[in-house]
């Protein structure tokens, strides 16, 4: 999760809140948008992290066993 997202996700969260409070649809429809696109890619930053890390993993695992001999 990067401090971009974060900040997206807060403003949108506001942006919903202020125009709940306001009765302004539009404004709260804007925010609930923007906070979930940055929810989206939140979890699409924390799966590319994720992956990286597993395939990294595995590219250790791989060259200290080395490759397997089948003969």
């Amino acid at each position: 999760m990067t401090v971009k997202h974060k900040i997206q996700r807060t403003i949108g969260s506001a942006r919903q809140k202020f125009g709940s409070a306001t009765g302004n649809r539009r404004l709260q429809v804007q925010g609930m948008a923007q906070r979930h696109g940055a929810q989206a890619r939140e979890a699409a930053h924390d799966l590319r992290v994720k992956a990286r890390s597993a395939v990294r993993e595995a590219q250790v695992r791989w060259r200290s066993n080395g490759p397997s001999d089948p003969s």
